[in-house]
């Protein structure tokens, strides 16, 4: 499938469609102001999409699946990491019309029950600063091209290892948080206290409100930064050392 972008037609027509799926519950074929609609159409018309002449050499595999955002992001980019990525990332109708191209995946859950949710999941709004990360791709892959970019992309591995249906709590804490999510030494620390290499899952506890979680993770890196200042990779080390002892049993350095 080549790539293209919505226009703003396409974006209105998925708002009514994402509506109708959930009154349906089916992702490919809805019914419209009283007549049959497929999403097949809505990807492909020239009545709501364009070409873009730019990536016409990109063959995307609609029918790939992705274990985990970081999964989509790496294979994402293998396609558009030489067409000048930046020159998409707030691209609405771009992103809204890959959302929809992956819907499947997208709103199903892991018991396969499809479940929509919120709008800004599938149609992007770059300019809202407040919901521009809750869009299930491109959110994560302006996070992962940032890094990758850089030639570190596997350091936001633990920060996009979730479901691509949903967000993870990682990624919850810590998305929204410009200082943060852009910082290597913050992101990388996420991966040295709770990624599993072994077994290449998210270690259990990671989560929540409870002690040594990303959550309180947040609020230790809110309190050191008071005082340190942490920019590089080599300084990842220093942190983790000044980290306080709540986060004992997940650092590397003072593992009980």
């Amino acid at each position: 499938m080549k790539l293209r972008r919505f226009t703003d037609a396409g974006v209105a027509k998925t708002r009514a469609f994402l509506a109708a799926v959930k009154e349906s519950n089916d992702v490919d074929s809805v019914t419209l102001d009283g007549q049959p609609f497929t999403r097949a159409t809505l990807l492909s018309s020239s009545a709501y999409s364009d070409e873009i002449p730019a990536l016409a050499d990109i063959d995307l595999d609609e029918t790939r699946t992705f274990d985990t955002t970081f999964a989509f992001c790496e294979y994402f980019d293998s396609l558009i990491h030489d067409h000048n990525p930046q020159a998409y990332r707030d691209d609405v109708g771009f992103w809204t019309w890959l959302a929809m191209v992956y819907l499947p995946q997208l709103v199903k859950d892991s018991r396969g029950t499809i479940i929509v949710g919120d709008v800004t999941r599938y149609k992007f709004s770059p300019n809202d600063f407040q919901v521009y990360y809750r869009h299930l791709l491109a959110g994560p892959y302006a996070i992962y091209w940032h890094y990758a970019s850089n030639g570190i992309a596997g350091v936001c591995k633990t920060l996009l290892w979730h479901k691509i249906c949903s967000y993870g709590d990682v990624y919850e804490q810590i998305a929204s948080r410009q200082g943060l999510v852009q910082n290597p030494v913050f992101v990388d620390v996420l991966n040295k206290l709770y990624f599993d290499e072994a077994r290449q899952v998210i270690k259990s506890g990671a989560g929540g409100p409870k002690a040594a979680t990303a959550r309180r993770l947040v609020v230790a890196i809110d309190q050191l930064q008071r005082t340190r200042d942490f920019y590089d990779l080599e300084d990842v080390p220093e942190f983790l050392r000044i980290l306080p002892k709540e986060f004992d049993k997940f650092n590397p350095l003072r593992k009980t």
